[in-house]
């Protein structure tokens, strides 16, 4: 149960949601009004230190959907309330979807001209006030180097933000629309998409549909996204007594299914005899042999001794799961180290040695006869990411990335022939939730894809730049025709579920430059 105080804001609540705030030294002379070239002149000086403002304002909302539905979650609700005085002040409109299902601030009137789809949630950022792994709180926003650090400033606060304050340019100018350019929020997208799809149902769709949670240029395809449980339960109460060989008691890895885990640990019971220093030293023998046949990478492994028990921690470097190898599986350490214990059988060892025989080191499903791939979309991503020890049962999370090329029944009979290869080393093996995603694919007719490719070139001056396929899923694929804009930029790495979350205050102010100029290229601006 979550009470009110774990979702607090910071003491600048009342008075940092004092809604848009225009820099010192940016004010707007009469002859301005009316003039695109006098707007983009503003965005040029005063943009993005308006941006990051309100990015740092936007972060300190500890929005969390795994922590709770937004319907029950007082930090979403002070968010709207924020978003609210903000629309009033900036002259846009406000409306809230069903049970805080999704969120709408639009400027102008008459026909739904374009949209900027984002999502108001985020993800955990881990135990207590500064995270392992962070180098500051989460929640409050900091600028170092030339980035900007906090849970969402990529993923998908600052994008938010970037839409915000262009839309604002846009009044503030009197650059007002023909018709409406809305931003458009889901409130879970990391956790249920329920909400947002109800919404996509029964609201109108803009003529155009940008969702801004990719990357650039622009993605017209995104592959579908599967969940797969798997579990082995407990056959009764567990001895937890020392045998003749060492037992792993329980194992864990893992915040949420779409992040490949950067901890993973396991507590470990000498065997009757075995004095505990030295299976802690081989323990740690081991861990360095297998972080060399990983090819060492950011894994680490740490053993400390706590009364009649070893509490092994292996480390290596959570990224986003769509991005899997560009991290180090920290997962994958700890089954291979386990693996060579002769440990005592029981669930969690069993569990254990099926990762490391049936997943380290294989991102794309060959061991498990899953392995496909699409001209486009690429290869089939395979990530296991959720390791829990529960009373009853050890379960492990699977997160995959599929491709086009296989329809879902087929995908669905893979599955079905993966877990019998599953059983095949662990009968008693099941498979409680499984769901299975569409891959999506834009239609990239009509004027939207093009004039977003004029608008990234132009401002990042990189010519040579084409649409791209990713692996992730976005709101886009609610939307018939819409395409994803941002905001990772391409060769920069992708931050948006890890520690020290950070978007770069270049790519934020070209972020910001690019709405502002798509909003005047799709919306139809009266001049």
């Amino acid at each position: 149960m979550h009470t009110l105080s774990r979702f607090a804001l910071p003491l600048c609540f009342l008075s940092c949601a004092s809604g848009p705030r225009t820099p010192a030294n940016c004010a707007i002379g009469a002859s301005d009004r009316g003039s695109v070239e006098a707007a983009r002149a503003f965005l040029e000086r005063c943009g993005l230190e308006e941006a990051v403002e309100l990015t740092k304002q936007l972060v300190a909302f500890r929005t969390v959907s795994a922590e709770g539905p937004a319907k029950e979650n007082p930090a979403f609700v002070q968010m709207r309330g924020f978003l609210e005085q903000y629309a009033q002040q900036a002259g846009f409109e406000f409306e809230r979807f069903g049970d805080e299902d999704a969120w709408e601030l639009r400027l102008g009137s008459g026909p739904r001209r374009l949209g900027y789809v984002m999502h108001a949630d985020v993800v955990p950022a881990g135990e207590g006030e500064v995270p392992e792994g962070w180098s500051g709180p989460p929640f409050t926003a900091w600028e170092r180097d030339g980035k900007l650090y906090g849970r969402g400033t990529e993923d998908d606060k600052g994008p938010i933000a970037a839409v915000l304050v262009a839309m604002h340019t846009l009044a503030r100018f009197g650059l007002a629309p023909k018709g409406q350019t809305v931003a458009i929020l889901g409130t879970a997208e990391e956790h249920d998409w329920d909400g947002m799809v109800r919404y996509a149902k029964t609201s109108t769709k803009p003529e155009h549909v940008i969702s801004i949670d990719a990357s650039y240029p622009v993605v017209i395809a995104e592959s579908g996204f599967v969940a797969w449980e798997l579990a082995l339960s407990h056959p009764g109460p567990r001895e937890l007594d020392a045998g003749d060989r060492p037992r792993i008691e329980r194992a864990d890895a893992g915040q949420f299914l779409t992040q490949v885990p950067g901890e993973a640990s396991m507590t470990v019971l000498p065997a009757k005899g075995q004095a505990i220093e030295s299976l802690r030293a081989e323990i740690e023998r081991i861990g360095l042999e297998e972080i060399a046949k990983l090819g060492g990478g950011r894994f680490a492994l740490t053993v400390r001794s706590a009364g009649p028990r070893l509490y092994v921690k292996a480390r290596g470097h959570a990224v986003h799961s769509s991005e899997a190898e560009l991290g180090d599986n920290a997962l994958w350490l700890l089954a291979r180290v386990a693996s060579r214990l002769d440990a005592a059988a029981n669930p969690v060892t069993e569990m254990l040695d099926l990762v490391n025989e049936m997943f380290v080191e294989d991102h794309f499903g060959e061991k498990l006869g899953l392995a496909h791939d699409h001209p486009t979309m690429g290869a089939l991503l395979v990530i296991p990411t959720l390791l829990h020890t529960k009373d009853d049962a050890i379960t492990l999370g699977v997160n995959m990335r599929r491709p086009a090329g296989r329809t879902k029944a087929e995908m669905e009979r893979m599955l079905d022939a993966a877990l019998d290869r599953l059983k095949a080393r662990a009968p008693t093996l099941r498979s409680p939730e499984r769901w299975v995603g569409e891959p999506a694919l834009a239609d990239t007719r009509g004027i939207l894809v093009p004039t977003l490719m004029r608008i990234y070139r132009e401002v990042t001056g990189d010519t040579e730049a084409q649409p791209v396929s990713i692996r992730g899923g976005t709101y886009a694929r609610l939307f018939p025709g819409a395409v994803s804009f941002g905001p990772s930029m391409p060769g920069r790495g992708y931050t948006g579920h890890g520690p020290d979350e950070r978007i770069e205050l270049q790519v934020l102010d070209e972020m910001l430059r690019m709405i502002f100029e798509s909003a005047l290229s799709l919306g139809a601006p009266s001049r």
